[in-house]
């Protein structure tokens, strides 16, 4: 059976789902195909933090777009995703190297109306009473958010198919269809999907399907491991994490081997439901494997309950990992091929793409739609760079 389109979305996650949404948004006809069930992947496996301070600088552009979009966003999709907007998030200072680290980063990343700060122990403990007074201190970054990433792919989702959008579950590409050169469509669940675009949304599985197409995208996975608590009343009042990340690489002297190899920090968020999410470890180059390693979740507790005592009271109801789309450059693919015509690369978004997702649907339906982008320069992520990486 034959399935025509004008777009061809390959990837169901909340890259996948904002760009069929800002396509569909124009009266395109969309087809979204997904191996799985939709942000049952990356996004599924998220914390849902989006902190302007973790944003690499290349990324700040599409970054600082997402964050206008998204005040209004939840609205626009019409749906309640649990955006807590213009929070605040600690990251907390355990010695005299962190709050040095701590701050020429402070100093090195300032712009306008984004000023973080380093507070010592009283001011920080003032503020988050959960935390102990047994730290150094952290740094204050204003302005992030928090929101449920599977409500918020869902929200896009659901709006794309109000705009008429089809969402296709099960169907993992077999094959990418060409018309000599030409990309034409895929191949998935037994049938041929065309389209005059096809974009590819997979994610970590981004490298695999650009190959089928003639295209060359790296992807170096990055697996993250999470441990949710029991629901207990609220007792958290924002995200928690620890400024460790930036010192492990300086000085790995003063960490354990699992530490060092998993890029181990921690970040707490407490839920509307009251369960908190404990995550934090970044295993560089981990492939696709998903399973949880349990000395590394023992780990990440015992340290994030160092810090917020509370949590070593409550019960571990479940654990669970996933993996994120990284690439040799930190940077992702955002734009159409060079000699691969009808093929849009659109991926690699690392731990980022919940934050950057309103900017990237946004762009690459400028892109495909008006023939180029309106509101933000997207040439530095093109997927002709690769050669250069």
């Amino acid at each position: 059976m034959e399935h025509k389109s004008d777009f061809l979305v390959l990837g169901g996650g909340i890259i996948g789902c904002s760009v069929a949404y800002f396509l569909s948004k124009t009266g395109a006809s969309v087809t979204v195909l997904e191996r799985g069930d939709t942000a049952f992947g990356t996004a599924g496996a998220s914390g849902g933090l989006i902190n302007w301070i973790t944003c690499g600088e290349t990324q700040m552009e599409l970054f600082m777009r997402s964050q206008d979009m998204l005040e209004h966003l939840q609205e626009e999709l019409g749906a309640d995703f649990e955006l807590n907007y213009n929070s605040y998030n600690m990251q907390i200072i355990s010695n005299q190297i962190e709050w040095d680290a701590s701050a020429q980063l402070v100093n090195d990343f300032k712009l306008p109306g984004f000023e973080a700060k380093l507070i010592d122990s009283y001011e920080s403990h003032l503020l988050e009473p959960c935390v102990t007074e047994d730290m150094l201190g952290s740094i204050y970054v204003p302005r992030v958010h928090y929101l449920n990433p599977i409500k918020f792919a869902l929200a896009y989702r659901n709006a794309a198919v109000k705009h008429g959008a089809k969402f296709v579950n099960g169907a993992e590409v077999t094959e990418i269809l060409h018309e000599g050169a030409r990309v034409i469509g895929a191949k998935a669940k037994g049938e041929c999907w065309y389209a005059g675009t096809t974009i590819n949304c997979t994610g970590v599985w981004s490298e695999k399907v650009s190959a089928m197409a003639g295209s060359t995208a790296p992807i170096h996975p990055i697996r993250g491991e999470f441990a949710i608590t029991e629901p207990v009343k609220h007792f958290c009042n924002t995200t928690i994490s620890s400024a460790q990340y930036q010192t492990i690489v300086q000085h790995p002297e003063l960490f354990p081997a699992a530490a060092i190899k998993y890029n181990l920090g921690f970040s707490v968020e407490q839920t509307s439901t009251g369960a908190c999410i404990i995550h934090g470890t970044r295993e560089m180059n981990s492939g696709l494997d998903n399973g949880v390693i349990p000395e590394v979740i023992e780990l990440l507790i015992q340290t994030a309950c160092k810090f917020i005592p509370k949590l070593g009271t409550l019960r571990i109801m479940r654990t669970y990992a996933g993996v994120r789309p990284g690439t040799p450059d930190g940077d992702p693919y955002i734009g159409l091929v060079s000699g691969v015509p009808g093929f849009c690369e659109c991926c690699g978004h690392g731990g980022e793409g919940i934050a950057l997702s309103p900017a990237t649907g946004e762009a690459i339906a400028e892109l495909l739609i008006d023939g180029h982008t309106k509101h933000c320069d997207i040439s530095r992520f093109s997927p002709d760079r690769v050669e250069k990486v």
